[in-house]
């Protein structure tokens, strides 16, 4: 299909990399996932990328095989960000003008003035949100636009990562001879794969586990509030019990595969044909994780000022989720509900499982960019046409181009009116 939007996206984690390659057709109306393949990570550990050349070239060998398989030129890809120097920032702004009718560049300044006051040297933001909007000291305001005022003031939250690891990981993609189009939070992507309005207006934390990192993205009242990420995951299980044991990471990851299957004998699990490990030693080790991981989640909410408002409570996502204490344990401790949720299916991709949060989240949220950049496309084609209309200039290139160009606008209607529909149907799961 000939005009249909294409996007690669790359989410790079400790052990594994996804690639996701989907498009939005032509009309404008099917979201589609055309490839989506999984490689080996190597050169990056607890999310810091200490060999990029060996990372560089498993993308690079993995881009160069979905060209063949797809016939597709893929030249740039967006891809996701997390670690433990991932900050979150809240600050109430005010600012002061003449009265007038708000406008949407007053926004834009309050956001301005919150970098300059936030924003440390060497950082980069990667996700703003604002909210408790007031105007002269009035109640909190959803939009303020078009209201008459002279003071305006929000909560201005920022999330920043360190310059110098977008610049790594973007050096990492560069060689692989893609350009970086979008820089996204994961934990926000995953959100946006999981969650839905009643969760996000609510409260909720969602607690993405991945295989080296857990990334935590808290939610109220529909505004994103909090995030915080730390280097622990289910590798950290998997290295544990491989060193304890005297057994390599395969046969530890075995012993979890195991005993999530409950796949014991009497009291322990058998690895190989004779070796037994014990089912009391494995708990132990596993308890022993999980208490820090579970310290992690409940001190991101404490620093969050949301404990006690997370009507919707604790929702797990990631590709560590597979171990069945953890909710209980996680529950015992909190005090919230938990459940465990998969990301929301998309066509062309069959068995969708928690580990694709990410990677699903970061096409949902590239693919709504690109609506709204048609959306801003239509609105100035649209003002142009009335203004020609209204001036009454003769049209030059004749009566032919006229009914091609009027052809032309109504086909792109249609189309931004399918995309409308496309949107509200993502809407229903996201």
């Amino acid at each position: 299909m000939k005009n249909n939007i294409t996007k690669l996206i790359l989410d790079i984690g400790n052990s594994k990399v996804k690639f996701l390659l989907g498009e939005l057709n032509s009309e404008g109306d099917k979201l589609r996932v055309i490839e989506y393949v999984e490689r080996p990570s190597r050169g990056i550990k607890k999310s810091v990328i200490e060999n990029p050349e060996v990372l560089s070239e498993i993308i690079r060998d993995a881009v160069i095989d979905l060209k063949a398989k797809t016939g597709l030129e893929i030249e740039k890809a967006s891809i996701g960000t997390s670690g433990n120097n991932i900050r979150s920032r809240t600050k109430n702004i005010k600012i002061f003008f003449n009265e007038k009718d708000i406008e949407q560049s007053d926004l834009e300044k309050l956001f301005l003035k919150a970098e300059e006051e936030l924003f440390l040297r060497g950082e980069r933001v990667i996700e703003r949100e604002i909210y408790n909007i007031r105007v002269n000291n009035s109640g909190i305001i959803k939009n303020p636009v078009g209201i008459t005022g002279s003071e305006l003031q929000a909560d201005v939250h920022l999330i920043t990562l360190d310059e110098a690891e977008v610049e790594m990981v973007s050096e990492v993609v560069n060689r692989a001879g893609l350009v970086v189009e979008n820089i996204l939070l994961n934990a926000s992507a995953s959100a946006k794969a999981t969650l839905d309005e009643e969760d996000r207006q609510m409260g909720v934390a969602l607690i993405d586990i991945g295989e080296g990192s857990t990334d935590i993205i808290i939610f109220k009242n529909d505004k994103m509030i909090y995030s915080k990420s730390l280097p622990l995951g289910g590798m950290h299980y998997v290295n544990d019990i491989s060193y304890l044991f005297q057994i390599n990471r395969g046969e530890a990851g075995a012993v979890l595969e195991k005993l999530r299957k409950k796949e014991i004998h009497n009291d322990y699990i058998l690895i190989g044909d004779t070796k037994k490990v014990s089912i009391e030693d494995i708990k132990n080790i596993i308890d022993a994780r999980t208490g820090d991981l579970i310290s992690f989640i409940t001190q991101t909410i404490e620093e969050s000022g949301f404990n006690g408002y997370l009507g919707k409570g604790l929702v797990l996502t990631g590709g560590a989720v597979v171990i069945d204490d953890l909710f209980n344990k996680v529950h015992n401790k909190t005090g919230y509900a938990v459940r465990r949720v998969n990301p929301l299916q998309l066509r062309g991709l069959e068995d969708v499982e928690p580990g694709m949060s990410t990677p699903i989240g970061m096409f949902l949220k590239v693919m709504e960019e690109e609506y709204n950049r048609l959306k801003e496309e239509e609105k100035i084609n649209q003002r142009k046409m009335n203004e020609k209309e209204i001036i009454g200039l003769p049209n030059s290139f004749g009566d032919e181009f006229e009914e091609n160009s009027s052809e032309s606008v109504s086909k792109f209607k249609m189309n931004f009116g399918a995309l409308e529909a496309i949107k509200k149907w993502i809407s229903n799961f996201i």
